[in-house]
């Protein structure tokens, strides 16, 4: 194993980071340009050689502090290890624990379909029956639970949570937050990511068997699979090989305050290693766990959601190659795991530091086991712009997607931009259009001609339009009657694109979004045909038929109505 290391950590005292799904933007985990040549995997070495310079990169330029690894089967084909820890390389033989935040969902969930299989729970099985006092208890099964199709109100997301996270939490304290909050919407109406959903899941799990979840856990999963190296998180014994997250400071690696693992628990509590990780989703997949019957229920989507788990597709060849994947964050770790069945490939992600796409990185690391070519990135190189450059993207721009309105405006010969209730921050050019923060790990690309921009943070885009003093978008662009896009409007679905994308109306302006992700706004080109620039994202309707067709990066997909 290798381990890369760089210079020693302050104590970071403000970043908290939400267990929370990390959603890959738009589709480009899906549009990579279909290669119609035979794919012959690389071997070891070969991915080392294509990897190694990458990652090294990455942590020369503060992007990443990790472990990642990619496996064949049970065969480890690839794994790097970078820590905050002196000035030096050094490589070691050493399994570093990470928390790996949401992905103990699909732990939770295996745990449920064993207690469904056993007789003890029925996906049928109401909330009533173990927490009547919870609003809509009565309607919500489990199932609606585990798909996240129960309605209930994510607790992390008050206000107050942040009040309580970093303090021991008895789970009467939960359970009475959970009971004190409205619905979202009514069980089975649509789907929304909750972490109330896994913390009750866990809770149940409890009160059916008597056992305290680590416990279920222990007999049910990690002895079955032979699994040594994961637990339910407390605070982080480094002794015990954990490690800490840590926050870009613009110098330097600064330390995260840790939560209270009691406020995550079952949706997002648990630490673990790359190789424990591989060994549970292969196991899971195996049928080591649950039966196939189980599983192919675990899988199945609905608007977009597993129980569990999610889906996605990596372009091989000239064929998708089918994948499940459930990703994590918590404090400042942010982790991703996924497997893909044909041709049984694990890759695991474990970040305790990072300032870059995750979605970047795990692709890049199946690009290098499939013998496609890897760019290196380079960071750092700021160039300098005329004043007259940048005054034309000073403006006031609004969200669709994100809460906070943002300022760009332009101070000397600097750009800034600024959220509503925060203070200023400075961007560094890197060409004309793209800025950075680095020290927030903050990406802003502009689209000049539809005045908008995206900017990315986290593994998160948002899309931001410039509107004008009275609040409207200040471009000129085509008008298409609202007539016209009415018809545009629905559900778009097909068995041969992973991801279904809903178009909808926004005022007078037409908006698309797809599974699980944030809506984009759509530009015209034509009355038939619209653009996402800053996606590389071309729509063209045709009503006659009931369908669309959605190109991006050169390659289409039709969906029906």
């Amino acid at each position: 194993m290798r381990r890369l290391t760089m210079n020693l950590p302050k104590r970071l005292t403000q970043t908290v980071a939400l267990f929370v799904l990390g959603f890959t933007s738009y589709f480009s985990a899906y549009s990579v340009a279909a290669d119609e040549s035979p794919v012959k995997a690389a071997s070891s070495e070969e991915v080392a050689s294509k990897l190694d310079p990458y990652f090294m990169a990455l942590a020369e330029g503060n992007r990443l502090i990790a472990t990642v690894a990619l496996y064949k089967g049970d065969k480890q084909v690839y794994q790097s290890t970078l820590v905050p820890q002196g000035e030096t390389t050094q490589l070691v033989e050493k399994e570093l624990k990470y928390k790996i935040g949401s992905i103990t969902k699909t732990f939770t969930a295996a745990l449920i379909y064993q207690l469904v299989e056993a007789g003890d729970l029925s996906l049928e099985t109401t909330l009533e029956t173990y927490f009547p006092n919870i609003a809509n208890a009565d309607k919500i099964t489990i199932k609606q639970m585990l798909n996240h199709h129960s309605g209930l109100y994510n607790y992390t997301d008050e206000p107050a949570f942040l009040s309580y996270h970093r303090s021991p939490q008895e789970k009467e304290f939960l359970i009475k937050k959970i009971e004190s909050f409205e619905p979202n919407f009514e069980p089975g109406e649509k789907a929304a990511y909750s972490n109330s959903n896994y913390l009750l899941l866990g809770y149940i799990a409890e009160k059916v068997t008597g056992k305290p979840f680590e416990k279920l856990l222990k007999e049910r999963v990690y002895q079955p699979l032979g699994m040594e190296n994961t637990l339910l998180g407390q605070a982080i014994n480094s002794e015990n090989d954990e490690v800490f997250s840590y926050g870009w400071s613009g110098e330097q690696w600064e330390e995260t305050p840790q939560w209270d693992m009691s406020v995550a628990y079952s949706a997002g509590a648990l630490v673990s290693t790359a190789e424990d990780l591989k060994t549970f989703i292969r196991g899971l997949f195996q049928g080591k766990l649950i039966q196939q019957a189980s599983l192919e229920q675990m899988i199945a989507l609905s608007n977009g959601f597993g129980s569990g788990i999610f889906s996605t597709t990596y372009q091989l060849g000239d064929k998708k190659l089918q994948g499940y994947w459930h990703n994590g964050g918590i404090e400042s770790f942010i982790s991703h795991l996924a497997y893909y069945p044909e041709k049984d490939i694990t890759v695991v992600v474990l970040t305790n530091g990072m300032n870059y796409d995750i979605r970047q990185l795990y692709e890049t690391m199946l690009d290098a086991y499939f013998g496609q070519d890897v760019v290196v990135p380079e960071f750092g190189q700021a160039v300098e712009l005329k004043q007259s450059v940048m005054l034309p993207l000073a403006g006031d721009y609004k969200s669709e997607t994100h809460p906070l309105d943002i300022t760009i405006s332009v101070v000397g010969n600097t750009l800034y931009g600024q959220a509503t209730g925060q203070g200023g921050f400075p961007l560094t050019a890197l060409d004309e259009n793209t800025f950075e923060f680095a020290k927030a790990g903050i990406e802003i690309r502009f689209d000049r001609e539809n005045a908008q921009f995206e900017i990315k943070q986290g593994g998160r885009a948002d899309i931001f339009i410039k509107v004008d003093d009275e609040g409207g978008q200040s471009v000129e662009t085509l008008v298409v009657p609202v007539e016209t896009l009415q018809q545009y409007v629905g559900l778009y679905q097909s068995d041969d694109f992973p991801l279904d994308i809903e178009v909808m109306l926004k005022g007078e302006s037409l908006y698309a979004q797809a599974t699980g992700q944030s809506a984009f706004p759509l530009t015209p080109i034509s009355k038939k045909k619209f653009a996402f620039k800053l996606a590389d994202i071309v729509i063209e309707f045709d009503v006659e038929n009931g369908q669309l067709t959605i190109t991006q990066r050169g390659v289409p997909h039709i969906l029906m109505k």
